[in-house]
């Protein structure tokens, strides 16, 4: 009977892809329960796409898949070998119960069969980026400023905001927020001690709003915390408004559910764990409602995306699932999830902002992929900056540039003839690739021809934090770029605190 309902699915399926199949896969439980008589790709179609969009064998080398990425899809079914002997286990990294298997989805022989599948077809190289513009050396209409202080410190910086009167706020790893002048020598003008570290604030008229991540490096910890600061008497006294966060990674705020009052979205990013969460107001203070319960979330904004009056989430999940989702608000707070672009597992998303880029009236999507630090550390030719422009609804890349390790993107008219220019950098930039490719800016010249620029500085850090504002009040806007470099986090610095870089702009 088994038998007959397998071959009843796999008429059903036929030879389509994935994506045009109007069958659904069967569970992985189901398919364990299957006499599966298929070859390996056929059976990565159906336990690979059980979870995310299934993975081209090329997007990485041999070397990769055997010792990394396979090992763990293969646990994570619940299907241990003797080659796992000695091998760091799910136990002993303190994951959660129920991302790893107990129970096994798979037979081996039907494993080595997807596994030869993988390494049989795998690059033996990275894959190396499409033809593009070589970038121009200069970065036309700003000046680069690398503020130093005459202390020593490490350079860690995790947030970089500026508040309304133009002053500075810096968050850092070691628990602290900086708050500094308007840039006549970024004097310290406070420093705050902080729960963990501090990734995003909001300022208002009492103080302001501040999220702290907790621990930065891949954990399923739940000390994150969303706090209000009020200065008492020259005094910051915190209090909290939600606690037990999974490494969140940023709010959005806006009135959900057409009651009056601002409610919160935050991306719980977690690792094996995690959730994007709406916290809607209520009677009693704040109801969690949970929008999807997978790790991952990694940014969302909220927006009319279909004009109907009220505001949807659209958002970056990462991770497994990657790909931009709209969740649909109905008004009272109630969401229904549309995905409108899917990217594959090893994508690396890593920014998104929404924009009229072409200004036609629709809303577009930029996003950045090149996140580089878990299973597959390897120069990806795909990784880069991509423009999605809105199709009456449908989303169509319209612009790549290949970029290896892109973090982080803004949009805005820097030098203000009427259209977008992108700034963008990379926290896994190629070291060897010369001139640097950490930092491009590229100019609109019209029609979304955009010329790329790079800095003359040879830059010595790496950079995390990419944000925006007009920090000398002179009507053009300026960029930050937090500076976070890795051996301050395993040695005791010995230079001065350079916590940052600015790009002044000198349009106007």
């Amino acid at each position: 009977m088994k038998r007959l309902a397998f071959l009843f699915f796999i008429i059903a399926i036929g030879c389509n892809p994935i994506s045009e199949r109007k069958q659904p896969i069967p569970s992985l439980y189901r398919l364990s329960q299957m006499d599966l008589k298929l070859e390996g790709k056929q059976l990565a179609e159906l336990y690979c796409a059980n979870c995310h969009l299934k993975p081209e064998p090329k997007l990485l080398t041999k070397d990769i898949w055997e010792s990394s990425v396979l090992p763990d899809m293969r646990m994570r079914m619940g299907l241990y070998l003797e080659e796992d002997f000695g091998r760091t286990l799910p136990e002993d990294m303190n994951v959660p119960e129920g991302i790893y298997s107990k129970t096994p989805f798979i037979t081996e022989d039907n494993w080595l069969k997807i596994k030869q599948y993988y390494i049989d077809n795998a690059s033996k190289e990275p894959l190396p980026q499409i033809a593009k513009e070589t970038p121009t050396l200069g970065l036309p209409g700003f000046e680069v400023e690398i503020p130093e202080f005459d202390f020593v410190y490490p350079n860690l910086t995790t947030m970089i905001s500026i508040d309304e009167k133009g002053d500075l706020w810096l968050g850092h790893r070691f628990r602290k927020l900086f708050h500094l002048d308007d840039g006549s020598g970024f004097s310290i003008i406070d420093s705050i001690s902080t729960p963990v570290a501090p990734v995003q604030i909001k300022f208002n008229k009492d103080g302001f709003e501040l999220l702290s991540m907790g621990l930065m490096d891949p954990a399923n910890d739940s000390l994150g915390t969303f706090q209000h600061y009020q200065n008492e008497l020259g005094v910051w006294e915190s209090i909290e408004v939600f606690d037990q966060l999974i490494r969140p990674v940023h709010v959005s705020y806006g009135d959900l559910n057409s009651d009056g009052v601002e409610d919160y979205v935050i991306s719980q990013f977690g690792n094996h764990i995690g959730k994007l969460s709406a916290f809607l107001s209520s009677s009693s203070g704040y109801d969690e409602l949970v929008i999807k319960a997978l790790p991952g979330a990694r940014k969302v904004e909220l927006v009319d995306m279909d004009q109907d009056g009220d505001l949807d989430l659209v958002g970056l999940m990462t991770q497994a699932q990657e790909g931009v989702f709209l969740w649909e608000n109905d008004g009272e707070g109630h969401f229904l999830e549309k995905p409108l672009i899917r990217f594959h597992p090893a994508f690396g998303g890593s920014d998104l902002q929404i924009i009229d880029f072409n200004q036609d009236g629709l809303l577009d999507l930029v996003v950045a992929n090149g996140d580089n630090a878990d299973l597959s550390q390897q120069l990806k030719g795909y990784h880069g900056v991509r423009i999605f422009l809105n199709q009456n609804g449908g989303f169509e890349e319209s612009w790549f540039y290949p970029m290896y390790g892109a973090s982080g993107v803004v949009v805005e008219d820097f030098d203000l003839d009427g259209d977008q220019d992108l700034m963008a950098i990379s926290f896994f930039p190629d070291k060897k690739e010369k001139p640097s490719e950490q930092l491009i800016y590229f100019e609109n010249e019209g029609n979304i021809n955009l010329k790329p620029f790079v800095s003359e500085v040879k830059w010595a850090s790496n950079f995390l934090i990419l944000s925006k504002g007009d920090i000398d009040r002179d009507g053009d806007t300026d960029v930050f770029i937090g500076v976070f470099d890795f051996e301050d986090l395993y040695k005791k610095p010995s230079e001065n605190w350079t916590p940052l870089v600015l790009l002044k702009n000198k349009n106007l």
